[in-house]
């Protein structure tokens, strides 16, 4: 028999004596004997991490510079199964006067912020899911004892820091090992902004001397809405359905740069792959969007194949306009449905439908037997006026971004979806909840742990950075 099956049996022995009916309901046996397996746990942690720490010697490598042992101390470490104390060594770099320090420890037992991989790993998802406060009570109902809210919210918002920093060097990697579909015909690109409630110092106010003395109340803040970008590179197959989508987003702060270099690769990457797929940009109607997507996609060198404003805004659009120039609504409904048919059926029908907003508004001057020009009557007037123009203006921008008919003939998307999908899933499902407002330094890292987190690759970039990070001990 095995070592390792007679260590099972060995706890499955003990575990069966706290498990011997004696009165008490399964339900608190059970609790006691995973209490019983998580100090267990807790105390195999700690004997582990300081036989770990015992090996290093007094000079070690360190990504190939001479590090020597420095000071030793006794530090907290956190796991899922609670808090240890560990006496481990700091190694200081030779040669350099008050040089840098390192912890040989953490770095080859893939500690981050003081909590071993696994609750760090436990805390990154959940920060990008949820509410840490959330997190702390599902994770006291499942009987794991993890530290307080305020060292949870510390290892989220740093830990996710120092792996949103390391980005540029993680995710080529795991992306690389990504394969596109072989049943992918067609590339959308989009780029879209939505508010984020940020908290914001307010108007200083003079403070009142009070005696006796008084804690000082936090610095009182406004909450401003900020446009935080999000963008999407969706695969689709023949019949311009999703196949996969990869969200990228960035803070208000953070501007477009970053944001925009990261939809480049994942577009380098996927035309790697497969070099003639066709590449369309599907958005709303933005014209800052627009020029946006246009500079970088020529920065890259790649070739939009069609550029299309999202149909469902040039519906909804149409639908507004119908209900401002024609007041019965048996006709307001077949003149949509007119103008909607018309758009699926050509290309030219966008010219079409400018013209009949030219005749309602007296905009479509013509010559009378004489020669003279002649405007017709004014249809439409007042408000309804501005709108009608209002959409005759948006159409006119860029007439070669409604060509509908032409993308569905070649299987291209015609909606945004991808693009207001993550809107939604990245930004508004965790970062609009009720009452929310947030810092820079907590958005930040929370707004990249999400999306990669809805990307699937999370984990992979967390293992990858740890390996990484682990490699250079001893080189």
């Amino acid at each position: 028999m095995s070592e390792g099956t007679l260590n099972e049996s060995a706890l499955l022995a003990v575990l069966d004596g706290l498990m011997v009916p004696d009165g008490r309901p399964f339900g608190e046996r059970e609790a006691a004997a995973l209490g019983f397996l998580n100090e267990t746990m807790r105390q195999w942690t700690k004997r582990e991490l300081e036989r770990m720490a015992a090996r290093y010697e007094d000079e070690i490598l360190v990504g190939g510079q001479r590090h020597r042992r420095h000071a030793s101390g006794a530090v907290r470490y956190h796991t899922l199964c609670g808090s240890v104390e560990v006496r481990r060594d700091s190694y200081r770099l030779v040669g350099v006067h008050n040089g840098p320090t390192v912890i040989p420890l953490e770095i080859e037992a893939g500690i981050v912020e003081n909590a071993t991989p696994a609750l760090a790993s436990s805390v990154l998802q959940a920060f990008a899911m949820m509410t840490l406060r959330d997190y702390e009570v599902q994770m006291r109902a499942a009987h794991r004892c993890v530290p307080s809210r305020s060292t949870l919210e510390r290892i989220g918002k740093r830990a996710g820091t120092t792996l949103r920093d390391e980005l540029a060097v993680i995710e080529p990697v795991i992306r690389s090992r990504e394969l596109i579909s072989e049943r992918a015909r067609s590339i959308s690109l989009g780029v879209d902004r939505t508010t984020v409630p940020m908290a914001e110092p307010a108007a200083k106010t003079r403070a009142r001397r009070q005696e006796p003395y008084v804690r000082r109340p936090p610095a009182p803040v406004e909450v401003h809405y900020r446009m935080a970008y999000v963008a999407t590179v969706s695969v689709h197959d023949r019949e311009g359905e999703v196949l996969s989508s990869i969200r990228h987003t960035a803070t208000a702060e953070e501007g477009a740069t970053g944001l925009m270099e990261r939809v480049g690769a994942e577009l380098e990457h996927l035309l790697r792959q497969r070099p003639k797929l066709p590449v369309v940009v599907v958005q709303d109607g933005a014209p800052e969007l627009w020029f946006l997507v246009d500079e970088w996609l020529q920065n890259f060198g790649i070739v939009a194949s069609m550029r299309l404003i999202d149909r469902y805004h040039v519906d909804e659009r149409l639908a507004q306009t119908c209900e401002a120039v024609e007041r019965r609504s048996d006709v307001r409904g077949r003149l949509l449905v007119r103008w909607q048919t018309s758009l699926d059926r050509s290309d030219t029908a966008i010219h079409r439908i400018c013209q009949k907003l030219d005749q309602l508004l007296g905009l479509e001057v013509y010559e009378d037997e004489k020669g003279w020009p002649v405007s017709p009557p004014v249809m439409v007037g007042g408000q309804n006026a501005r709108i009608a123009e209002a959409t005759l203006n948006y159409f006119r921008r860029d007439m070669s971004r409604f060509c509908y008919a032409t993308a569905r003939k070649r299987g291209f998307p015609i909606g945004s979806g991808p693009t207001e999908g993550a809107c939604k899933s990245v930004v508004a499902a965790r970062f609009k909840r009720s009452g929310q407002r947030w810092l820079e330094h907590g958005l930040s890292p929370c707004l990249h742990l999400r999306t990669l987190h809805l990307n699937a690759r999370l984990a992979p970039c967390l293992s990858r950075y740890l390996d990484d990070r682990r490699s250079s001990l001893g080189n």
